[in-house]
């Protein structure tokens, strides 16, 4: 799986997250993940080449989603559930991909 295909799938899975709790909101979902984007990038690469175990990556994806939840937050019209629950897609969409295994062409 190419890591094109991974982001857009992370990026859709939160937007359909949100999409029910707070519509208004779907639309800042994509700009405030792909402010994020590089750096996760950059995780992944790192694990990719062996700098980072697996543990570490874990700690760095769950400091990720604690991010994107509370950027997700400063938007007033999402609840705090549609934040985390965009958040948790997201995060929880590459992390399914990196047991599949990512190609990264960036």
């Amino acid at each position: 799986m190419d890591w094109k295909t991974v982001w857009s799938e992370a990026v859709g899975a939160a937007e359909k997250a949100v999409k029910a709790k707070a519509p208004g909101a779907r639309k800042f979902v994509k700009s405030i993940a792909e402010a994020r984007k590089k750096r996760l990038e950059l995780l992944l690469l790192a694990m990719a080449d062996g700098a980072l175990d697996e543990q570490t990556i874990d700690e760095e994806l769950k400091e990720e989603k604690a991010i994107l939840e509370s950027e997700f937050l400063a938007v007033q019209v999402m609840v705090k559930k549609a934040a985390q629950d965009a958040a948790n897609a997201l995060i929880g969409t590459i992390e399914k991909a990196l047991f599949k295994g990512i190609d990264f062409v960036v």
